[in-house]
Protein backbone atom coordinates (compact mmCIF):
# COMPACT_ATOMS: atom_id res chain seq x y z
CA UNK A 1 0.00 0.00 0.00
CA UNK A 2 1.07 3.55 -0.98
CA UNK A 3 -0.64 6.47 0.79
CA UNK A 4 -1.54 9.24 -2.16
CA UNK A 5 0.16 12.53 -2.66
CA UNK A 6 -0.67 14.64 0.22
CA UNK A 7 -2.81 17.47 0.01
CA UNK A 8 -1.02 20.79 -0.46
CA UNK A 9 -1.48 23.30 2.57
CA UNK A 10 -3.49 26.41 1.44
CA UNK A 11 -2.59 29.74 3.39
CA UNK A 12 -5.87 31.23 3.57
CA UNK A 13 -6.01 35.41 3.84
CA UNK A 14 -6.66 36.46 7.72
CA UNK A 15 -9.97 38.40 6.60
CA UNK A 16 -11.43 35.40 5.35
CA UNK A 17 -11.10 33.70 8.65
CA UNK A 18 -12.51 36.46 10.37
CA UNK A 19 -15.41 36.97 7.79
CA UNK A 20 -16.05 33.17 8.92
CA UNK A 21 -16.38 33.82 12.20
CA UNK A 22 -18.44 36.71 11.65
CA UNK A 23 -20.74 35.29 9.89
CA UNK A 24 -21.01 32.23 12.77
CA UNK A 25 -21.13 34.30 15.60
CA UNK A 26 -22.28 37.65 14.75
CA UNK A 27 -24.57 37.61 11.47
CA UNK A 28 -25.02 35.06 8.90
CA UNK A 29 -26.98 36.87 6.51
CA UNK A 30 -25.35 40.13 5.61
CA UNK A 31 -23.85 42.14 2.75
CA UNK A 32 -20.66 43.67 4.13
CA UNK A 33 -19.94 45.75 1.29
CA UNK A 34 -23.68 47.75 2.56
CA UNK A 35 -22.59 47.03 6.14
CA UNK A 36 -19.38 49.03 6.21
CA UNK A 37 -20.83 52.23 3.88
CA UNK A 38 -23.52 52.32 6.35
CA UNK A 39 -21.18 51.96 9.43
CA UNK A 40 -19.23 54.53 8.20
CA UNK A 41 -21.96 57.03 7.75
CA UNK A 42 -23.59 56.12 11.31
CA UNK A 43 -19.96 56.32 12.90
CA UNK A 44 -19.58 59.72 11.41
CA UNK A 45 -23.50 60.39 12.15
CA UNK A 46 -22.89 59.78 16.24
CA UNK A 47 -19.66 61.61 16.16
CA UNK A 48 -21.99 64.67 15.05
CA UNK A 49 -25.42 64.45 17.11
CA UNK A 50 -24.48 61.56 19.85
CA UNK A 51 -26.10 57.55 19.48
CA UNK A 52 -29.62 58.93 20.92
CA UNK A 53 -30.18 60.81 17.09
CA UNK A 54 -30.15 56.69 15.90
CA UNK A 55 -33.29 54.64 14.55
CA UNK A 56 -33.57 51.44 15.88
CA UNK A 57 -32.92 49.45 13.11
CA UNK A 58 -30.30 52.60 12.62
CA UNK A 59 -28.51 51.26 16.11
CA UNK A 60 -28.60 47.62 15.52
CA UNK A 61 -26.72 48.10 12.15
CA UNK A 62 -24.49 49.87 14.09
CA UNK A 63 -23.81 47.30 16.28
CA UNK A 64 -23.04 44.39 13.80
CA UNK A 65 -20.99 47.32 12.74
CA UNK A 66 -19.03 47.82 15.74
CA UNK A 67 -18.92 43.95 16.33
CA UNK A 68 -17.15 43.53 12.66
CA UNK A 69 -14.56 46.24 13.81
CA UNK A 70 -13.64 44.48 17.23
CA UNK A 71 -13.50 41.23 15.26
CA UNK A 72 -10.59 42.56 12.60
CA UNK A 73 -8.23 44.76 14.31
CA UNK A 74 -6.98 48.16 12.33
CA UNK A 75 -10.48 47.92 10.21
CA UNK A 76 -11.23 51.06 10.71
CA UNK A 77 -7.84 52.40 10.15
CA UNK A 78 -7.54 50.17 6.67
CA UNK A 79 -10.61 51.63 5.39
CA UNK A 80 -9.96 54.86 5.37
CA UNK A 81 -6.73 55.15 3.95
CA UNK A 82 -7.38 52.42 1.34
CA UNK A 83 -8.56 53.01 -2.03
CA UNK A 84 -11.98 52.24 -3.33
CA UNK A 85 -10.54 48.98 -4.93
CA UNK A 86 -8.70 48.10 -1.24
CA UNK A 87 -11.70 48.16 -0.02
CA UNK A 88 -14.23 46.58 -2.14
CA UNK A 89 -10.99 43.48 -2.00
CA UNK A 90 -11.18 43.28 1.68
CA UNK A 91 -15.18 43.28 1.30
CA UNK A 92 -14.45 40.60 -1.19
CA UNK A 93 -12.69 38.65 1.79
CA UNK A 94 -14.90 39.23 4.63
CA UNK A 95 -18.11 38.17 2.45
CA UNK A 96 -16.06 35.18 1.43
CA UNK A 97 -15.46 33.85 5.02
CA UNK A 98 -19.61 34.71 6.07
CA UNK A 99 -20.96 32.98 2.85
CA UNK A 100 -18.37 29.87 3.81
CA UNK A 101 -19.87 29.76 7.04
CA UNK A 102 -23.00 29.69 5.81
CA UNK A 103 -22.36 26.86 4.02
CA UNK A 104 -20.81 25.06 6.67
CA UNK A 105 -24.13 25.82 8.53
CA UNK A 106 -25.77 24.56 5.98
CA UNK A 107 -24.00 21.31 5.45
CA UNK A 108 -24.49 20.13 8.94
CA UNK A 109 -28.42 21.42 8.93
CA UNK A 110 -28.67 18.92 5.88
CA UNK A 111 -27.13 15.89 7.96
CA UNK A 112 -29.19 16.25 10.86
CA UNK A 113 -32.45 16.89 9.21
CA UNK A 114 -31.46 13.59 7.09
CA UNK A 115 -31.30 11.63 10.54
CA UNK A 116 -34.50 13.42 11.65
CA UNK A 117 -36.86 12.06 8.43
CA UNK A 118 -34.92 8.92 7.43
CA UNK A 119 -37.05 5.62 9.53
CA UNK A 120 -35.18 4.00 11.96
CA UNK A 121 -33.54 0.94 10.96
CA UNK A 122 -34.13 1.79 7.44
CA UNK A 123 -32.49 3.09 3.76
CA UNK A 124 -33.72 6.98 2.48
CA UNK A 125 -34.97 6.34 -0.55
CA UNK A 126 -33.59 7.94 -2.89
CA UNK A 127 -30.60 8.31 -1.03
CA UNK A 128 -29.18 11.68 -0.28
CA UNK A 129 -26.19 11.92 0.77
CA UNK A 130 -25.26 13.55 4.27
CA UNK A 131 -21.55 14.98 3.66
CA UNK A 132 -22.43 16.35 0.27
CA UNK A 133 -23.28 20.41 0.41
CA UNK A 134 -25.47 20.07 -2.54
CA UNK A 135 -27.80 17.47 -3.69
Amino acid sequence: LQLGPRKCLSVQDPLVHHGHHFGCVIHAFCNVQTLLTNGMTLMVEVEERGPETLTWEERKEYSVFWELLKIILNLEDRIMSSSEQDVIAVVELIQKGASVARSDDMKSMKAAIIDWITPKGQALIPHIPRNAKMG
